[in-house]
């Protein structure tokens, strides 16, 4: 009888395999947490200048209508619409990082109309 000593060819493929899958895995979970924390950075930009739009909006109600614009390098659109009450309006602030983006945020508040 001979005694084995060592791996054989069969066992060493066998651990190379599950190695390259654990790498293989592990690279595809680095990607996705990096895409992850991208988007959140977008979306939290996007949060805070809607933010933005609103607290501006809370300063002087303006009219019913719709606005365009650009803050902190992201477009946005801002419609006001007047509510029942008179008092009241709605303000709807949609923002995103360009034209075909139809919102990575949007905000609804209902603000009072500040008396003259």
């Amino acid at each position: 009888m001979r005694a084995t000593r060592g791996l054989t060819l069969l066992e060493v493929v066998v651990a190379v395999a599950v190695l390259a899958l654990g790498v293989v895995s592990l690279q595809r979970l680095i990607g996705r947490s990096v895409a992850t924390i991208a988007d959140d950075t977008r979306l939290t930009r996007a949060m805070l200048a809607a933010r933005a739009v609103l607290a501006e909006t809370a300063l002087a109600t303006p009219e019913p209508g719709h606005v365009t614009g650009e803050r902190d390098g992201l477009r946005f659109e801002r419609d006001v619409r007047p509510t029942p009450h008179p008092a009241l309006r709605e303000v709807r602030v949609r923002v995103g990082d360009g034209p075909r983006d139809r919102g990575a945020c949007e905000l609804v508040e209902v603000m009072r109309v500040h008396a003259p």
